[in-house]
């Protein structure tokens, strides 16, 4: 037993190690907004440096308690000490590093022979999310699964030293991230009620039930107010969007969650959807067995268990899947966040007396799939960072303090090595690398344009609109001769050049 123990904290062990190649082999994390989130933190760092007066012209600070603080605290303090570009794949390794230690923490809490479900946080470390470079989210998904492991594993026993530690969690989740914050409030209310009305087959009289299900509500009222008081107060217009449901179903069934760059990585999902249906199977097969050997028993009682509280849960994300907008305000991509919960939460309700055998060759499944992931992601990470060298060469060029924009008509998702990119590109802040070190301003920084970023543009400025002269301009796969190339000649001049980039300097102002 000590033995096997040794040998799956090993195993554990060499794939965290193996999942970190991607993100320290190369230069640059290929993500979409990740950039963009340590260039604000490093604005943050500089806005008082006499040196670089672009900052306090163009920003004013917003420092209130709202949700995605946690990557900007982690890079605004990183960077007194280390580089961008390793302040940001420190961040990323510790997202990375949690979802595979959250799996485990939570499928042990529900249930010890569930452990071996965490190897499916190695797939799940590198996400669409992740790599849409929404960092604060994407650290807020491991601390969810560990709230859910901790509350589970306490929920009898809840007392007030139980209570802070999972409204500390909370919080912490809170100013990661306010989807994953709204999530956990459902997940812990939903399970709580199952808990205590779905005991068949524990002794507990209805009344101690009810009484475990107030002590959870009770401990869950400081973080509904603070839930219900920040969408009160927040200012942004409330525009909806939708996406139409063929495309969400064709989204649902290819967990495309796990899906970037390409649709390489569907073949893996295709094939974890399979896996997952098998679970199914088995779960339903073995809780009949358990029916057959247990006829006092009614079939619904068999279902209705403790642990069909995340079956339900399951049930429950998936319609808002379905119903829920993609964007509500400004915050979108809210059907893809949702999907990255959905299939980890019906792990938890899979059963869980399966024979020796059956366990090792479902790890295996799993390891197998989250290698041919990880895999496919190290094979894009080449290529694309072969792209970003070549986009950011000209970086060494800028001046203190000036400004820099690319034309907005840039196609993004044009990358010369690696092929057409289709679910994300890291070339859509990608600027932001030409002004580390230099306090220059980024014309096209989006954060400043929304009420839950600690900067805000003063009047006159916004996203790729700047008073006065902008020194720099990138251009990114235009030909000499197209309309936005020639208009720009008349007032820059063409400083560097690559196969498929130009960088253009404002002529003197005669």
């Amino acid at each position: 037993m000590i033995q096997k123990k040794l040998l799956a904290k090993y195993l554990i062990i060499s794939l965290l190690i193996i999942h970190l190649i991607p993100i320290w082999t190369f230069k640059f994390i290929p993500t979409q907004d990740g950039i963009n989130h340590v260039y604000n933190a490093y604005v943050l760092k500089e806005y008082n440096n006499t040196q670089y007066t672009q900052y306090r012209q163009v920003y004013d600070l917003n420092i209130k308690p709202f949700p995605n603080w946690t990557s900007h605290v982690f890079f605004y303090l990183a960077l007194y000490i280390m580089p961008p570009l390793v302040a940001e794949k420190i961040f990323a390794t510790i997202c990375v590093l949690l979802v595979p230690l959250s799996f485990f923490y939570f499928f042990n809490s529900v249930e010890k022979r569930l452990w071996f479900f965490g190897f499916l946080g190695f797939l799940y470390s590198y996400n669409l999310l992740l790599h849409l470079g929404f960092y604060n989210f994407s650290i807020s998904v491991p601390l969810y699964f560990f709230l859910i492991g901790y509350w589970w594993k306490h929920r009898s026993q809840l007392n007030w030293k139980h209570g802070l530690i999972i409204n500390a969690m909370l919080m912490v989740i809170y100013f990661s991230h306010l989807f994953s914050f709204a999530l956990s409030i459902l997940s812990i209310a939903l399970l709580a009620l199952t808990s205590a009305l779905l005991s068949w087959n524990e002794p507990k009289r209805l009344k101690e039930r009810v009484f475990i299900l107030l002590r959870s509500a009770v401990c869950l009222i400081p973080s509904c107010i603070v839930l219900l008081i920040c969408i009160l107060i927040n200012p942004e217009e409330k525009t909806v969007s939708y996406k139409p449901f063929k495309e969400l179903l064709e989204f649902f069934v290819s967990i495309k969650s796990l899906v970037y760059y390409n649709d390489r990585y569907r073949i893996v999902s295709w094939v974890l959807l399979g896996f997952l249906c098998v679970c199914i199977i088995l779960t339903i097969f073995v809780k009949f067995w358990s029916l057959f050997k247990k006829e006092k028993y009614k079939i619904y009682r068999i279902f209705l268990d403790q642990h069909a509280g995340f079956f339900f849960l399951f049930v429950v994300i998936t319609v808002l899947f379905f119903k829920i907008p993609w964007a509500y305000g400004p915050p979108a991509w809210l059907n893809d966040r949702a999907n990255l919960f959905i299939f980890p939460v019906l792990t938890a309700w899979f059963a869980f007396s399966y024979p020796k055998w059956i366990k090792v060759g479902m790890v295996a499944i799993i390891i197998v799939l989250s290698l041919a992931h990880l895999g496919l992601t190290i094979f894009d990470y080449n290529l694309l960072n072969k792209d970003m060298k070549e986009f950011t060469a000209g970086a060494g060029l800028i001046k203190d303090d000036s400004s820099i924009s690319i034309i907005p008509t840039t196609d993004f998702f044009y990358a010369p090595n690696h092929g057409t990119l289709k679910y994300t590109s890291p070339f859509t802040h990608d600027t932001c690398c030409y002004c580390f070190g230099n306090g220059s301003h980024y014309v096209g920084n989006y954060e400043p344009k929304y009420s839950y970023f600690p900067l805000h543009y003063k009047t006159g400025y916004w996203k790729f609109e700047y008073k006065g002269t902008i020194d720099y301009m990138i251009v990114w796969h235009f030909d000499d001769n197209s309309p936005e190339v020639i208009e720009l000649k008349k007032d820059y001049d063409m400083i560097f050049s690559t196969d498929n980039m130009k960088l253009f300097k404002h002529k003197p102002v005669k």
